[in-house]
């Protein structure tokens, strides 16, 4: 403090020795240079440096004016939003308005056969009859289809000779759903194993097979013969055999007078000669790009797991692609004219010799059994259990009726017992 007295006084000091540093610490070793500042002045008191302050704002209107202190620029991420909903939305609505009018086009090109065909197309409220034998009378377009939701679409006829009802499912692409839609197109395309995106159609009749008959049994009867038979295109017709448990009981031939792009499916050749008919034939030759499968079943689609499962269920189905091409969409009316047809054929050739059929009842006779086995196998598991619960109970409740002593006897003697068991066991394994 002396020192520092003199120094401001104008006093000399001494000057301290100097110390030899290191080299490592030369930096360190040179004292910092202090200006002293005179005594009394504001220089010497240190201040504290304020924070810069900013610049005060001009907007001097309501509270509510935002246009007058913001700019179209501060909401550029609101309207990369906006932007992105508009897009969804817009492409719902096209995708679902799309969707709707291939299948109101598809029932429309329809309807002149179904309105010969049938009595009743739709879902009419009051149910009555809405056809003529050559148009369609009181038939309203808008009550042919029934939207499931914007991918599906039914329709149903019923009022015909042999058929009880004709059921119509309409499935088509994800066009409301633009994400998804480009997701199956690129997962279709790397995988072979998955089909690409399409639209189609699936026909499924069922015949009445002799309930229309009479409880007498009298009359006119439409009963035909139990079979598996099907025409199918050969681009998926592995995909059909791996998916379909019926199409699996049968064996895939070229037939003659039938395009090369087409393979018959059936259980006999007796049986495809008899339902493959002429008007059938010619029906098909033009529809390359629209038949998938037609299908003559009494089984399952999938394999039965229970006997219930193995009851035959007459079934004809068909599977078509509405396709864009004017040339092949009027193929359909004529494909779809001939398979209602085939019930009438049916009806009155498919009635075959004792031996075509033994052989195919052998085959359902076959898995009929396995199933069977399976059915027994699981009931004997079921009495074994029964009758190990039943011995458990039986033993507690002795076991609750004795005294110590008695229940210590008792149990020595179920050792014993499993002892002379395992034994046995270990000699006839030797």
């Amino acid at each position: 403090m002396a020192e520092y007295l003199g120094s401001l006084f104008g006093g000399e000091k001494e000057q301290a020795p100097v110390v030899a540093a290191d080299d490592d610490f030369a930096e360190f070793a040179t004292p910092s240079v202090v200006t002293p500042s005179p005594v009394g002045t504001l220089s010497s008191i240190p201040s504290i440096s304020a924070a810069p302050t900013a610049p005060p704002s001009s907007f001097n209107g309501p509270w509510y004016a935002v246009w007058e202190r913001a700019s179209p620029s501060d909401f550029k991420f609101e309207g990369y939003v906006a932007i992105l909903l508009c897009f969804v939305i817009g492409a719902h609505v096209w995708g679902t308005k799309r969707n709707r009018a291939i299948a109101r086009k598809f029932i429309t090109s329809v309807t002149p056969v179904l309105a010969q065909e049938f009595a009743y197309i739709g879902f009419d409220p009051q149910g009555r009859a809405n056809t003529t034998d050559t148009a369609p009378a009181d038939f309203n377009p808008q009550t042919a289809l029934k939207e499931n939701h914007p991918l599906e679409f039914v329709s149903y006829a019923s009022g015909r000779q042999n058929i009880a009802f004709m059921h119509t499912t309409i499935k088509l692409q994800r066009r409301n759903n633009p994400v998804a839609w480009i997701g199956e197109s690129l997962i279709s395309f790397l995988f072979d194993s998955l089909p690409p995106p399409g639209d189609n159609a699936v026909i499924t009749i069922s015949p009445f097979d002799g309930q229309d008959s009479g409880k007498q049994g009298g009359g006119y009867n439409s009963k035909f013969d139990n079979f598996v038979w099907a025409l199918v295109n050969k681009r998926d017709m592995k995909r059909w055999r791996d998916e379909r448990y019926d199409l699996s009981l049968t064996t895939t031939k070229d037939w003659d007078g039938l395009p090369d792009w087409l393979a018959v499916m059936s259980e006999s050749k007796e049986i495809g000669d008899t339902v493959l008919f002429k008007e059938l034939k010619d029906a098909v030759a033009d529809c390359q790009n629209v038949l998938e499968y037609l299908i003559v079943t009494d089984q399952p689609i999938d394999k039965p797991l229970t006997l219930e499962q193995t009851t035959p269920k007459k079934r004809i189905s068909l599977k078509i692609s509405l396709p864009s091409d004017e040339k092949s969409a009027a193929a359909i009316p004529v494909l779809l004219s001939a398979f209602i047809r085939l019930v009438d054929h049916l009806v009155a050739t498919a009635h075959f010799r004792p031996e075509v059929l033994r052989k195919v009842k052998s085959v359902r006779e076959d898995e009929i059994r396995k199933l069977q086995k399976v059915a027994d196998e699981e009931k004997s598991e079921e009495r074994m259990l029964k009758r190990d619960e039943e011995k458990k109970s039986e033993r507690d409740r002795k076991l609750r009726g004795m005294t110590a002593d008695e229940q210590k006897k008792f149990l020595e003697k179920e050792r014993e017992k499993e002892g002379k068991r395992a034994m046995k066991k270990q000699a006839k394994r030797a």
